[in-house]
């Protein structure tokens, strides 16, 4: 693929959702520059937001048919998931889960066939995936077991900010039990590369949050920095890698533009992402790094609530896609330069 144009998958997300929406306003505006995609998704949801152009130039898969498609002549290609007519817009359905949840396996099965090499999704929700009898509710979940990656990590990219979630979508409570060596080692390792390979930081520097307050006062706060955090850190600063950490997580992010750092890795999800929406949320960019593919994905929901008014903005899709096209650059010349 070294000579030709990025050649990504774009699911369309839940089809009662703004998904439908976003995408057609991506199609129209010929924002898909420097890529040729497939778009996955409800068809019929999709079709009513498409271009008139685009409408009848379509050329449309149905999805059981996807698994033997070679590489066409033309560019976009549309594979349908069909969706039953019981699915409904501005709600999570069963029948809306059942066709995200295929778009994502197609998605991944192109992937996995070396006809694309990213995947750019839209909103999904949790609920319509679990209602349609999907037991991992999660872009990153999902591809995770799709993709053969049980290392990846979600990374949270803006313009000059990456923020790492260690722990992700799980309760509160469970958070200090699941900050152990092991997904420390996993995500700085990770992160590493990702930042070395997609976005051509050759020697990143990262820091990294502590859990508790004040990075646990010497232990009066907490234990969890003494007995497991610092330690890991310590092991893999031997390893080579330039850590700063753990840094207590309320002055972390504090004029962060001027700190120099390549990337912060956060313990849990809202340490996380208050920062991150409060410093770039319209064109934020959700990123799973650490799979064969290059992954990006908008940072929102899928709003049901503003579903058919034409309000929704396409800032996030937007920065994905863009986003999907540079990494797949930067990952060609990385490999390119033999270190693939």
């Amino acid at each position: 693929m070294s000579e030709r144009r990025v050649r990504l998958a774009l699911t369309v997300g839940d089809p009662g959702g703004i998904g439908p929406e976003i995408t057609g306003s991506l199609l129209a505006t010929r924002s898909l520059s420097g890529a040729d995609v497939y778009v996955i998704g409800a068809h019929s949801s999709l079709s009513s937001w498409l271009p008139a152009l685009a409408c009848g130039a379509a050329r449309v898969i149905p999805i059981a048919e996807a698994s033997t498609l070679e590489t066409p002549d033309s560019f976009p290609v549309y594979i349908d998931t069909g969706a039953d007519a019981a699915y409904r817009r501005g709600r999570p359905t069963a029948e809306g889960g059942r066709a995200s949840g295929l778009a994502i396996e197609a998605a991944a099965a192109l992937a996995k066939r070396g006809l694309v090499e990213g995947i750019v999704t839209g909103p999904i929700s949790k609920e319509a995936l679990a209602l349609a009898g999907y037991s991992k509710v999660s872009h990153t979940e999902l591809l995770a077991g799709l993709l053969d990656a049980p290392d990846c990590q979600m990374m949270m990219v803006s313009p000059g900010l990456r923020i790492v979630i260690l722990t992700r979508d799980i309760p509160l409570r469970d958070v200090p039990s699941a900050v152990t060596a092991e997904r420390i080692e996993a995500c700085v390792r990770v992160t590493g590369r990702s930042l070395r390979e997609l976005f051509g930081v050759s020697n990143p520097r990262i820091a990294v949050a502590a859990l508790n307050p004040h990075a646990g006062d010497g232990g009066v706060l907490g234990t969890e920095e003494r007995e497991t955090i610092i330690p890991s850190l310590d092991a893999l600063r031997a390893a080579g890698y330039l850590l700063d950490g753990p840094l207590s997580a309320d002055t972390m992010f504090y004029k962060w533009e001027k700190k120099g750092y390549d990337a912060f890795i956060a313990l849990y999800h809202d340490q996380g992402m208050i920062p991150f929406k409060a410093g770039g949320f319209e064109k934020g960019v959700n990123m799973t790094i650490g799979l064969p593919v290059v992954r990006t994905s908008v940072c929102h929901g899928t709003a049901y609530d503003i579903v058919g008014k034409g309000t929704a903005e396409t800032g996030s899709l937007e920065s994905a896609f863009a986003l999907a096209v540079e990494c797949c650059r930067a990952r060609r010349a990385w490999r390119a330069g033999g270190r693939g």
